[in-house]
């Protein structure tokens, strides 16, 4: 088993994650900013992503890095990103996934991002572009990453095929999807090489 550096495990796709990790007997290196109850297999560190020293202590001793960071006006991911690719460089820690959106996968018929687009049924851009900065600096940071890009995520079940993609969604008439098949793609990924070094667009037919 992995030990997994786990960033954004108290949110609502985070704690999935976190807790299909647990099943699977990985050891979690977990950064949050509430203290929580201890729990078999959890190394808690207590701190901010934002923070370098955080950072670095949470990368420290794992062998792979899981973000399912969120993001919001103060640039979450624009600042998280190069502190965690610096950490993984210095701790030689070379997989990471993460959570994205499906905002910056390819658009079909550009090549922009579908957030720039008519194609995104986005009106504010603001936390795609912070994405889009994430996935441009793991990009160009030579590490083996892969970002997972959901559409609208949803508590409940998935209703329809699930639709999985290279670059662009697999589909202009996308659904909502399950927080419950993103956590189950990222551990697919976790032991598949099948998308390293993509975005993945996940999302269902509408």
């Amino acid at each position: 088993m992995s030990t997994i550096a786990l960033f954004g495990g108290s949110g609502r796709t985070g704690e999935r994650v976190l807790e299909r990790l647990l099943e699977k007997g990985h050891r979690v290196r977990l950064l949050t900013r509430q203290p929580m109850d201890s729990k078999v297999g959890i190394d808690v560190i207590l701190g901010d992503a934002t923070n370098q020293a955080a950072v670095l202590e949470t990368v420290r001793s794992a062998d792979v890095v899981i973000s399912a960071l969120g993001t919001d006006k103060q640039n979450v991911l624009s600042t998280f990103t190069p502190l965690v690719i610096e950490a993984m460089k210095q701790f030689n820690v070379t997989r990471i996934i993460t959570v994205g959106t499906a905002g910056i996968l390819q658009a079909h018929d550009s090549d922009n991002y579908r957030f720039e687009t008519k194609e995104s049924k986005r009106t504010m851009t603001t936390a795609a572009e912070d994405h889009a900065r994430a996935y441009e600096l793991l990009r160009d940071s030579g590490l083996a990453f892969t970002i997972i890009c959901p559409t609208q995520l949803i508590d409940e079940q998935s209703d329809g095929d699930i639709i999985i993609s290279k670059e662009v969604l697999g589909t202009k008439y996308s659904g909502p999807i399950s927080r419950n098949d993103v956590a189950d793609l990222a551990m697919y990924c976790l032991t598949n090489d099948a998308y390293v070094g993509h975005r993945v667009g996940i999302t269902t037919e509408s």
